[in-house]
């Protein structure tokens, strides 16, 4: 039920995302489309992620539960998001892309330790 949700929230976001690049600019769009925006970003990223991680669990035939999948899916897809936000700022590196993915294995770790 969940993954049939996201699929179909990733979907409208998609949309949203097309129509905000066709119809606005960022500066006509201010601060708070900007956050709309990168929130729509996040959301088909982990609608994307989620079923991958639930396809990589069902692969390797580990039953590690729909909650620790989606915590998965939380951490992984925020990586993208920061890669954006850095982008943003002018000063994306390859020891800033280092610094993002270590970021995200410590949180995928934390969560496989956790749960």
């Amino acid at each position: 039920m969940f993954n049939r949700l996201m699929i179909l929230l990733s979907l409208v976001a998609v949309i949203i995302i097309l129509a905000m690049i066709n119809l606005t600019t960022p500066t006509s769009v201010g601060p708070l489309g900007v956050l709309v925006f990168f929130t729509m970003i996040y959301v088909v990223i982990y609608g994307v992620v989620n079923l991958i991680v639930v396809a990589f669990m069902k692969a390797n035939g580990k039953k590690g539960g729909e909650k620790k999948n989606r915590y998965y899916s939380a951490m992984i897809s925020f990586g993208p998001i920061m890669l954006l936000l850095i982008q943003s700022f002018g000063s994306l590196s390859v020891i800033t892309v280092a610094m993002v993915m270590v970021f995200v294995a410590l949180g995928c770790f934390v969560i496989n330790k956790r749960l």
